[in-house]
């Protein structure tokens, strides 16, 4: 299987790094006494700082030789990779829930990760063209 390297470490450092603050402050965003806008605003962050991060690597990348639509998928697909098996399995070993999230909670955070997922797969192809 073929993976960008540096887009895979980005992806996985991302990932830990948003899971170690989502864990043990989520509630605080996704709790369920907030409003659906608080939940709304904490999923356009998301999005934003996978924006953020797609374009710094399309930069770093365009620097070592051309970027193609090709390269600009495997970028996409390397960085979605860790955080998409990892969250996966972080819902299936806690009974389909976000931990430290309540259970009512889970769905916006659900809702919130697949976003963050999807703008970072079109932002890489949106950066090749």
């Amino acid at each position: 299987m073929k993976v960008d390297a540096a887009g895979f470490r980005l992806g996985l450092i991302v990932w830990a790094a948003s899971t170690a603050l989502l864990v043990p402050f989520g509630h605080l965003v996704f709790g369920p006494d907030n409003r659906v806008p608080v939940a709304l605003l904490a999923g356009l962050l998301v999005i934003a700082t996978y924006f953020g991060i797609l374009w710094f690597a399309t930069r770093s990348l365009r620097r070592t030789g051309p970027f193609t639509v090709e390269r600009a998928a495997l970028l996409g697909v390397s960085l979605c990779l860790p955080g998409l098996v990892l969250d996966g399995m972080l819902y299936a070993v806690n009974a389909g829930r976000y931990p430290g999230l309540d259970a009512s909670a889970s769905g916006t955070m659900s809702a919130a990760l697949l976003l963050a997922y999807a703008a970072a797969l079109l932002g890489a192809l949106r950066a090749a063209s």
